[in-house]
């Protein structure tokens, strides 16, 4: 019985120790409740952030505001360095205005033919002879033109270490002129003949400044060059005496029209000739191109140098005197300067080049094709030995129709094509060919080189 009791009261006791220790872990049953969130702060605290944020993206564009001006500015200061400039000709409506601009359109003042005729016959007209004072003005107004466009002429020097008997170089001597300029350099065009194998190359400004030049480029079926000047060569005051010649338009020059030959005309530095235009019909055919040229009545060296010019100062002409006829080496001859513009541009360019495919032609006209039975197109009268022509079969006596699926009649035209073209590629050249029945139409694929 006692033992009875003694185990009730160790399990009663057992089950009251069981409930204090469950009931000294009763907090780990109580929820636990999340913080309410405090939106103020929240708010306080997104506001901090985008406030941050914008200023941050203020600093940074004032920051670019600030550097991009400069970097840019080196950016396009380089570029422009490298760019090689030529002065623009006057527009032709400005040289060639009208007496209906002149008197303010002819709006509101125009009048028939017959009322025009009417006032022309009742104009009489008063015939004043010029005076020797006034034959002086014309004169010192046109040597005004050429002492203004001589700031754009250099003679060009070509030295060979060959010595004479008087142990002293031995030297050339032609004319220049500035055609262009980069932010690092002069552009000097002259004649190839005079910086061929030389060895050195020196150039004399408007001013006496001599200095050295550097040969660039030069093309065969001209003659001409260009050579390269540094402007670091050069002290402030000749910059500010030389010039950039302007290429002027010669499609507008006629015949009769008064012209001025600077540079070396008469075989001597700064010599001055004035005189007319006699003819501008007159052609000359050289590989892949053809040259309209300028004749004139001023008296000259078959040496001579330079250029011809308006009465504006602008250049028409460049003087060749290799290219005149035989009868008439005395007179200056100049090659059209619209028609070498082009030309002049590749050889101040480095990066430009020359396409080459290898003939030297001649027009047939549609009046030509009438009278000698030839079919319209360029006649093929040279191929150039080891040309891209010649390599692919291109014969004398071929006449070129079409060239890249351009149609071409004239080697005016032929040339314009040329140019679209590039060295490396490849481009169908049709033409026709005199067989025993008669002209029959070949094909060439021709891979065009440089020259």
């Amino acid at each position: 019985m006692d033992e009875k009791k003694n185990e009730e009261k160790t399990n009663q006791e057992n089950i009251n120790q069981e409930n204090q220790e469950e009931n000294s872990y009763e907090f780990l049953k109580e929820t636990i409740k999340a913080k309410p969130v405090d939106t103020k702060k929240l708010a306080q605290y997104v506001g901090k952030l985008l406030l941050s944020g914008a200023v941050l993206g203020l600093t940074a564009a004032v920051v670019f505001a600030l550097a991009a001006p400069p970097m840019t500015s080196k950016m396009i200061e380089k570029r422009n360095e490298e760019m090689v400039r030529f002065p623009q000709e006057k527009d032709g409506e400005e040289k060639g205005q009208t007496k209906e601009a002149d008197s303010g359109g002819a709006e509101g003042e125009s009048t028939n033919k017959e009322e025009q005729e009417k006032e022309a016959a009742a104009t009489t007209t008063v015939v004043q002879e010029m005076t020797p004072e006034d034959y002086k003005k014309l004169y010192a107004d046109i040597f005004d033109t050429a002492a203004q466009a001589e700031k754009a002429m250099v003679t060009v020097i070509g030295n060979k270490n060959d010595e004479n008997w008087f142990l002293t170089p031995y030297e050339e001597r032609l004319s220049g002129v500035l055609v262009a300029e980069s932010g690092q350099n002069y552009y000097v065009l002259t004649e190839y003949r005079i910086v061929e194998d030389v060895d050195r190359i020196q150039v004399v400004f408007c001013d006496g400044t001599v200095t050295d030049a550097i040969f660039q480029k030069s093309d065969k079926n001209t003659g001409c060059a260009v050579l390269k000047i540094s402007k670091s060569s050069l002290d402030i005051q000749t910059k500010e005496k030389i010039a950039v010649a302007p290429l002027g338009e010669s499609y507008n020059v006629q015949p009769g029209e008064p012209v001025l030959a600077i540079g070396s005309p008469m075989g001597y530095s700064d010599s001055v000739g004035y005189g007319i235009v006699t003819s501008i019909s007159d052609k000359v055919s050289r590989v892949d191109v053809q040259y309209g040229l300028l004749t004139t009545d001023i008296t000259g060296s078959s040496k001579g140098s330079g250029v011809i010019l308006d009465l504006e100062g602008e250049i028409v002409g460049i003087i060749a005197q290799n290219f005149a006829e035989e009868e008439n080496k005395s007179l200056i001859t100049g090659l059209q300067i619209s028609q070498i513009k082009d030309l002049i541009q590749t050889l101040s360019d480095e990066t430009k080049e020359m396409v080459y495919l290898g003939i030297t032609g001649a027009d047939i006209t549609a009046e030509i094709s009438e009278k000698k039975g030839i079919p319209v197109g360029v006649f093929v009268e040279q191929v150039e030995v080891d040309s891209p022509a010649m390599q692919v079969g291109i014969q004398n006596g071929d006449v070129i129709t079409e060239l890249n699926g351009e149609t071409v009649e004239t080697v005016k035209g032929y040339g314009q094509q040329l140019k679209s073209c590039r060295p490396g590629e490849t481009v169908k050249v049709k033409a026709m060919r005199q067989g025993v029945e008669g002209y029959v139409e070949v094909s060439f694929d021709v891979t065009l080189k440089t020259r």
